[in-house]
């Protein structure tokens, strides 16, 4: 019997260590463009990143075919249900070509950022991003 008392404090050890980092406070950071080393946000990096969620989290959706802001379910008469689907539940492919010559996609839900990444004009913490999607391929 104490023989499997040892792996079984062990795993309820695990399990507790699991917990405790799953609560622990979430860090925003980049890779850095030269060294490759993660780093902490810069002040810039950070107020663009909190600017991009702001504008993503004040949206309001529209309906893809009547624009409708919002667009509410609708009860048909057979008894169906209709929802419009919204710009909210659209993905973006985005291909772009990396300093080295290859080409690079990603897919996103914003469509600023798609806008930004397919011209190039990216905030510093998405261009890490995208560098580092390179290399990893």
């Amino acid at each position: 019997m104490k023989m499997l008392q040892q792996p079984l404090r062990l795993a309820v050890l695990g399990v507790l260590a699991l917990g405790l980092l799953a609560s622990a406070h979430a860090q925003r950071v980049v890779r850095d463009a030269v060294t490759g080393q993660l780093r902490p946000l810069t002040a810039t990096e950070a107020k663009q990143l909190e600017d991009l969620d702001r504008a993503m989290r004040n949206r309001v959706p529209r309906g893809l075919l009547t624009g409708t802001p919002n667009p509410q379910p609708v009860r048909m008469p057979d008894g169906s249900d209709f929802l419009e689907s919204t710009d909210a539940d659209l993905n973006y492919s985005v291909v772009v070509r990396s300093p080295s010559g290859r080409l690079v996609h990603t897919c996103v839900s914003n469509p600023e950022i798609a806008e930004r990444m397919a011209r190039g004009k990216l905030p510093a913490f998405a261009r890490n991003y995208m560098e580092r999607l390179n290399d990893e391929r």
